[in-house]
């Protein structure tokens, strides 16, 4: 309080006097002040009133101040030069020989909690100028640099969105613009697919470090109220980590977290099908939450997984009789292909039951005959075409069965949608 009263009568004389030039610098600047004496004077510069350093003219005998400008500053001539100025440099500079005096007004520009904000939080954007906190400023907003309707040095932002990011403008004067760019983000996850009992990573995480302290957290699942699932905490001695220890169906990383919040449900059940929310809290009251949706494919009976292939759409390819077929449109599944794979089953009783590929089928059309088609009957004898009817009868079930699965795929992944 002492120092500003200090400040304003300095300044206030060196306004009543006429002999006195006033600098907004930003923190980082450098600033130079020229006393105005005839070479060889002596010279003495003050700050706030106290000496920084004297200079005697002839000898150049210098004599060092208690100030703590005196540390970095630097005279040539008549000419003192501050470097790399800090808010505590503001103030007035005097030189007792010609009475010159200049007043340094720093200006600082940052945003609290920090550049990095999560999506509904609040926050303040500052444009300290040290020593002159009245001034208003003019502020402008992103994206095309519109003027903010608030002046004041310290503006607040309430629950900010992605049209508060960008780059935001303090402009004291025609000459000193200051910015500070707000990044503002969320929580990101996507939706997973999985193999009936198998283990699935259930993604949850921000894109870079926030400037909100993360304080706690957690996962959870409606649809399955027994299952235990971690806490996120945030401690002195192990910082932020998921807090449990049931890990028969949720697996988590005892490491400190910092962005990842993803965790492993383990041995995937038809059951564990549904959404799942991740929550995240930090400092200051905000909170995020979002939603992943985990479906499950079970695995037909007889059918090895490595058969099941998936799809670039996130579904999932069935085989067929004749190779893989794209489920779970019945459409895709050729009716005329799989007749055709039934006639070339036709070699014996040893050979019928074994599946044919579909590279076996891919160098004719569907309506053309092929080869063995042309000789099947007539190289066949009477007991053979009992044989072979018994092995197409059990083709066509087959067929019946891969048109069911079809089918169920379908309205299942329909209902999904929905």
């Amino acid at each position: 309080m002492a120092t500003c009263k200090i400040l304003f009568f300095l300044l206030a004389l060196c306004i009543w006097c006429g002999n006195c030039d006033v600098f907004y610098k930003r923190v980082g600047d450098d600033v130079s002040m020229d006393c105005g004496v005839p070479p060889n004077s002596d010279i003495d510069w003050k700050f706030n009133n106290e000496l920084i350093l004297g200079i005697k003219g002839r000898s150049g005998t210098r004599r060092m101040g208690s100030s703590h400008i005196t540390s970095k500053a630097k005279a040539y001539g008549d000419t003192l030069k501050v470097p790399r100025l800090e808010t505590r440099d503001a103030g007035v500079y005097y030189c007792r020989q010609s009475g010159k005096q200049y007043t340094l007004y720093v200006v600082s520009v940052f945003a609290k909690p920090g550049p990095v904000l999560v999506q509904s939080s609040d926050a303040e954007l500052h444009c300290d100028i040290t020593g002159d906190t009245k001034k208003e400023v003019l502020w402008l907003k992103p994206p095309n640099d519109q003027k903010h309707n608030e002046k004041n040095q310290i503006i607040h932002l309430k629950s900010v969105t992605s049209e508060e990011a960008g780059q935001w403008t303090c402009q004291v004067n025609d000459e000193l613009k200051l910015t500070v760019t707000l990044t503002v983000v969320g929580l990101q996850t996507k939706p997973v697919n999985v193999s009936e009992g198998d283990d699935i990573e259930l993604p949850c995480s921000v894109p870079q470090s926030v400037s909100q302290r993360v304080v706690g957290g957690k996962w959870k699942a409606d649809h399955l109220p027994t299952v235990s699932f971690p806490t996120l905490t945030n401690t002195e001695g192990k910082g932020l980590h998921w807090n449990g220890e049931d890990l028969s169906k949720v697996n988590f990383t005892t490491e400190q977290l910092s962005t990842n919040f993803a965790v492993t449900l383990k041995n995937v059940q038809s059951s564990d099908e549904g959404t799942f929310v991740c929550t995240v809290e930090f400092e200051g009251g905000a909170s995020l939450s979002v939603e992943t949706t985990l479906m499950v494919v079970s695995k037909p009976s007889g059918v090895p997984v490595e058969s099941m292939l998936p799809l670039g759409d996130g579904h999932v390819a069935t085989p067929s009789i004749c190779g893989t077929a794209d489920a779970p449109d019945p459409a895709l599944l050729n009716l005329k292909e799989l007749k055709r794979c039934v006639e070339e089953a036709r070699a014996g009783p040893s050979e019928a039951s074994s599946t044919v590929s579909s590279q076996d089928i891919s160098s004719y059309s569907p309506d053309e005959p092929s080869p063995s088609q042309d000789t099947a009957f007539v190289q066949s004898s009477a007991s053979g075409d009992d044989i072979e009817s018994l092995e197409r009868k059990k083709l066509n079930l087959q067929i019946k069965l891969l048109e069911i699965q079809n089918e169920y795929y379908a309205q299942k992944l329909k209902k999904i949608k929905e």
